[in-house]
């Protein structure tokens, strides 16, 4: 490993590819003990001999994250491309492992279990349903003979024994995981898988993402043995069967509004975090204010929009000054297929300009007649100039607003902000900047 010295001083860290080059460690790296001793090199280029590659950590580290965002498999291959790079593509790698199958996991079980430096990586873990898994059926057998799916089959009793063994040794390399926080569900179905591995284990998780949950009988055993949770998505709308489980920690939360408008004071005060979807009116946001507003930091509004009702801008007859603490905002306004061929009038609807939370600092709208093909009725390019002029009037109406973010077709985004002259300006951005999850993200 290789030091060069960064504008300030400090020694910034460069990978030495070469045969035999020592393996690079995060522990190799000291303060100033570490910057003495490793061979200093000058910021002029030509002082690195010809031949050597000598790449920043932190340039390999992306690469690896990108891979790893593309296929777990082909990350996988990169602890194969050099020694000297193997750590920083471990902890890459075992950040958020997905265990697609039974074998898969207890792969994983066995590699945690014997390599306490993997283990220290992962955070979290991404589950989709096993399709090489009958313990399930152990699990949840009340809930298959209710709905009449449960077999007496002796093989299939047997199956269901050993598979059930395999979960529970992979439930015990999870206790292995100190610092495990999370879980990412890719399919909903999962949700017997996961039940039957954290089954009388002492993981307690503070958050679960990715897809949103219905309440069923697995569902709930589970959630009521974590009684840590602080982060959930439900699709289930019965508030009902919510606050049976016990959870008295959730402050970031994805639901529909009807679950979020029967749910008691004490679950509402907790809430800094909150995506609703299945908003119906404006009586609707107006209650989500009143009831949330004052806690909020991030709030996404997802709303059915059922009439066209002019172009709808997000800052117009919203009381947001209820919501003193909001940094971030998105509203998406959402059309049934049959009305996507709306078009608007003419008539220029008005820009309450300062009519924003006070604290706001990004603002998304996702407004549905922006993604509607009319064309040959509304040009695009007067949709582009009405977006524009309400971005640019509530930013100069903004004491805190940084940045404004609007939807323009399926997923794609643009970003506009204001330099330090006063110019407008509007770029492309990447969807992470607004999708359904930026919301949870923010602090």
């Amino acid at each position: 490993m290789v030091s060069k010295h960064r504008g300030d001083g400090s020694p910034f860290p460069y990978i030495d590819l070469r045969d035999g080059a020592p393996p690079y460690s995060p522990e190799s790296l000291g303060d100033a003990e570490c910057a003495e001793e490793d061979q200093l090199v000058n910021d002029d280029s030509s002082s690195i001999s010809p031949g050597r590659a000598y790449v920043p950590v932190e340039l390999w580290r992306n690469v690896f994250e990108f891979v790893r965002a593309y296929s777990q498999h082909d990350a996988a291959q990169l602890l194969l491309f050099s020694k000297a790079v193997r750590a920083e593509a471990e902890s890459v790698l075992y950040h958020e492992p997905h265990l697609a199958s039974l074998r898969a996991a207890m792969v994983f079980a066995d590699t945690v279990s014997s390599a306490p430096r993997l283990a220290r990586s992962v955070k979290a873990i991404s589950f989709a349903q096993w399709p090489d898994n009958k313990a399930h059926s152990s699990v949840t057998r009340a809930f298959d003979v209710a709905n009449g799916t449960f077999d007496e089959d002796p093989d299939a009793i047997l199956d269901r024994s050993l598979d059930m063994n395999r979960c529970r040794i992979v439930g015990t390399a999870l206790e292995k995981l100190r610092r495990l926080t999370s879980i990412t569900i890719c399919d909903r179905n999962a949700m017997r898988t996961i039940a039957a591995v954290f089954d009388k284990t002492r993981v307690r998780l503070l958050r679960i993402v990715g897809e949103h949950l219905v309440l069923d009988q697995p569902t709930v055993a589970f959630l009521k043995s974590q009684q840590r949770i602080e982060e959930l998505r439900l699709y289930h709308r019965d508030a009902e069967d919510f606050e049976t489980l016990g959870l008295r920690r959730i402050r970031v939360l994805s639901c529909p509004y009807r679950l979020l408008a029967g749910l008691s004071d004490d679950h509402l005060r907790r809430l800094t975090h909150l995506n609703v979807t299945s908003v119906m009116s404006e009586d609707d946001i107006a209650g989500i204010i009143h009831a949330v507003g004052p806690h909020l930091v991030s709030l996404r509004l997802e709303q059915n929009v059922w009439k066209q009702q002019g172009r709808l801008y997000p800052t117009n007859e919203h009381a947001w000054n209820g919501c003193p603490r909001l940094k971030f905002l998105h509203v998406r306004h959402c059309q049934p297929h049959a009305n996507a061929m709306c078009y608007l009038s003419h008539a220029d609807d008005s820009v309450d300009a300062s009519n924003l939370p006070p604290a706001l600092h990004t603002l998304v709208w996702s407004p549905a007649w922006t993604r509607a093909r009319t064309h040959h009725l509304y040009p695009d390019e007067r949709k582009r100039a009405e977006i524009r002029r309400f971005a640019e009037a509530v930013l100069r109406g903004s004491a805190t607003l940084r940045t404004v973010i609007y939807e323009w077709g399926e997923e794609a985004f643009h970003k506009c902000f204001l330099l330090g002259s006063g110019e407008f300006r509007e770029v492309p951005t990447i969807s992470a900047e607004a999708d359904d999850e930026t919301w949870s993200y923010v602090r």
